[in-house]
C-alpha cells in the first residue's frame, strides 16, 4: 500500500513536470506564475528552464498594447529579474496606455477578467512602483471596483483575483470557500499554495483552518485520477501542492511513529482518535448507504458487521486506557467534593446516598486496588426510558455543563470527552438507544478520563461530580470493575 501510495505520487509529480516542460514558456503570464510559484516556495522549477532572454526580447508593440505581455515581465520583476532601461521605460508606458482601457467592458475581454494576467501586472507594479505609490493608484481603483463584479465567478478566479489585490493593500471582504469536497484539484493546489506562501490571506478566507481537509482531498485525488493540467501556471501549482502535502504528511507521521514509541500515553490517544474517525466515518456510511435501494443491504450489513467489530476494537482500547490511568492515579489524587461527603483517591471512604427507592453505594478503594463505582437499583427498560423523559432538562442542563467544562481540558481529554458526551447525547435522545449498559459504559469513561488529569487541571473535581449528579438523574447503575472485568458495550445489532 505505502509502495502504491509513493508510486502515485511520484508518478503525478513526473508528469507535471513533463507538462511543464514541454509547455512551459517564460514570455506568457501562465509560464510567469508558474516561475513565481516557486519561486515565493524558494523551490526550483523541476527542469532546465530558458533564461529570461526570451521575456527580454518581447517587441515593443507588444508591451504597449499587449496586457499578457506586461503580465510576463511583472512576473520577472517579482522573481528579482532584471532588464535595462529602455525595456522597462517601455513596459511603464504600456502599463500607461493599458490604465487608459475600460477594465470592465462588456464583453468581458480585458485583463482585469483574466486573473493570471491581472496578478502578473499588480505584481509587476507592485514591485516596479514600491516607491512611488502614486503609480498605483489606476489599478487599486480599478481592484476597488472590481470586487463586486467577480463575486459570482468560479472561486479559482476569485481568489487569484483577491491576492492580486491584496499585493496592492486592496482588502476584499472575505467569502466563505466551497465545501472541500466540492473544490476540483486546480482549487486545492491553489488553495494549499496560498496556506504555505500568505497564511495572513489565507486564513481570512477560511482556507488556513481547512488545511488538513484540503491536504486529504488533494492527495486522495492523486491516488485515484490521474492529473491533465489546463496551462503552466495550474501545473506548477499542483506539482508544488502534491510535492509540499506528501512530505508534510510523511514528516507528521514519521514524528507521530517516535511519539507512539516513546509514550504509551501518546499510543492510547492515538488508537482512541483513529478508532473513533473510523467509527464517525463507518456511521456515515451506514446511513448514507441504508437511503439506498434494496439491493445495496448488502453493504447497509457489512457497514453493521464493521461497527461491531470497531466497538470491541474500542472497548480492548478503553481497557488500556484504564491501565495507564491507574498508574497516573499513583501520582497524583483526585477529590471529588459532594452534598453527602468527600470522596479522596488514595484514602479508603464509603459514602451512602439514600432516595426514595434507590440505593447509591460508591466506594474509593487504595491506589493498590481500584477504583469502583456501584449503584444498585431495580427497574425495567421502559421505566428506565420513561424516567429518562421525565428528567430530560436536567439531564440535558448537566451534559451541556459538562461540555463548558471539558473546554478548560488539555486537547486529547478535551476531545475525547466531547466525543463520549456526543454518543451519551445520542443514546439518550434515541429511545431505541436507551440501553443502560451502553450509558453505564460512557459515564464510567467519563469518569476514568477525569482521573487522568486530576491535581493538573483546574475543575476538574467539579466535572466529576457532575458526571456523579448525571448518573443520579438517569437512575441507572454504574459499575466500574477493575480492568481485566471491564464491561464492554454490547454491539448494535444488523439493521434487518
Amino acid at each position: 500500500m505505502i509502495n502504491a501510495v509513493k508510486k502515485s505520487f511520484s508518478c503525478q509529480l513526473s508528469n507535471l513536470a513533463l507538462y511543464l516542460q514541454e509547455n512551459y514558456h517564460s514570455g506568457s503570464p501562465e509560464g510567469g506564475l508558474a516561475q513565481y510559484v516557486f519561486y515565493q516556495t524558494n523551490s526550483h522549477i523541476p527542469f532546465d528552464t530558458v533564461n529570461n532572454v526570451s521575456v527580454a526580447s518581447i517587441e515593443r508593440n507588444r508591451l504597449l498594447t499587449d496586457a499578457p505581455a506586461l503580465a510576463a515581465v511583472g512576473y520577472v520583476l517579482a522573481c528579482g529579474g532584471q532588464f535595462n532601461k529602455d525595456f522597462l521605460d517601455t513596459w511603464a508606458e504600456g502599463l500607461v496606455r493599458l490604465s487608459g482601457r475600460s477594465a470592465f467592458p462588456v464583453h468581458r475581454n480585458s485583463f482585469f477578467y483574466r486573473p493570471i494576467e491581472l496578478f502578473g501586472i499588480a505584481l509587476g507594479i507592485s514591485h516596479y512602483y514600491k516607491d512611488q505609490p502614486q503609480e498605483l493608484i489606476w489599478l487599486q481603483d480599478i481592484l476597488t471596483q472590481g470586487e463586486t463584479r467577480l463575486i459570482h465567478n468560479d472561486f479559482w478566479t476569485f481568489l487569484l483575483s483577491a491576492y492580486a489585490a491584496h499585493m496592492l493593500s486592496i482588502d476584499w471582504k472575505a467569502m466563505g470557500p466551497p465545501l472541500v469536497h466540492e473544490m476540483n484539484v486546480n482549487l486545492l493546489a491553489l488553495t494549499k499554495w496560498l496556506c504555505t506562501v500568505a497564511p495572513n490571506f489565507a486564513s481570512k478566507f477560511g482556507l488556513i483552518q481547512l488545511e488538513p481537509s484540503i491536504d486529504k482531498a488533494l492527495l486522495e485525488y492523486c491516488i485515484e485520477f490521474l492529473i491533465l493540467p489546463d496551462d503552466s501556471a495550474r501545473a506548477a501549482l499542483l506539482h508544488f501542492a502534491i510535492k509540499k502535502t506528501s512530505i508534510q504528511i510523511i514528516q507528521y507521521s514519521s514524528d507521530e511513529i517516535k511519539e507512539l514509541h516513546s509514550s504509551p500515553q501518546k499510543a492510547i490517544e492515538w488508537l482512541n482518535f483513529t478508532c473513533d474517525k473510523i467509527h464517525t466515518i463507518t456511521q456515515h456510511l451506514q446511513s448514507q448507504l441504508s437511503k439506498e435501494s434494496h439491493a445495496e443491504l448488502p453493504k447497509v450489513r457489512t457497514m453493521n458487521m464493521l461497527l461491531q467489530a470497531l466497538s470491541t476494537l474500542r472497548s480492548d482500547i478503553d481497557i488500556i486506557s484504564i491501565e495507564i490511568s491507574e498508574q497516573v492515579r499513583l501520582h497524583s489524587s483526585l477529590y471529588i467534593g459532594n452534598n453527602h461527603g468527600t470522596v479522596v483517591t488514595g484514602d479508603i471512604l464509603s459514602m451512602t446516598q439514600n432516595q426514595e427507592s434507590i440505593t447509591n453505594n460508591t466506594t474509593i478503594n487504595t491506589p493498590h486496588s481500584t477504583i469502583g463505582f456501584i449503584n444498585s437499583g431495580s427497574g425495567t427498560v421502559s421505566h428506565f426510558s420513561q424516567h429518562i423523559g421525565e428528567h430530560i432538562d436536567e439531564i440535558n442542563k448537566i451534559i451541556s455543563s459538562l461540555r463548558e467544562m471539558a473546554k478548560d481540558f488539555p486537547a486529547a481529554q478535551r476531545d475525547e470527552v466531547l466525543i463520549h458526551l456526543d454518543d451519551l447525547q445520542e443514546d439518550i435522545s434515541t429511545p431505541e438507544k436507551q440501553k443502560p449498559e451502553k450509558i453505564t459504559f460512557r459515564l464510567t469513561k467519563l469518569l476514568v478520563i477525569a482521573g487522568t488529569i486530576a491535581g493538573i487541571v483546574a475543575g476538574v473535581a467539579d466535572f466529576s461530580n457532575n458526571v456523579l449528579e448525571l448518573s443520579q438523574k438517569l437512575n441507572i447503575p454504574i459499575e466500574f470493575n477493575p480492568p481485566h472485568l471491564m464491561q464492554q458495550i454490547p454491539p448494535s445489532k444488523p439493521q434487518p
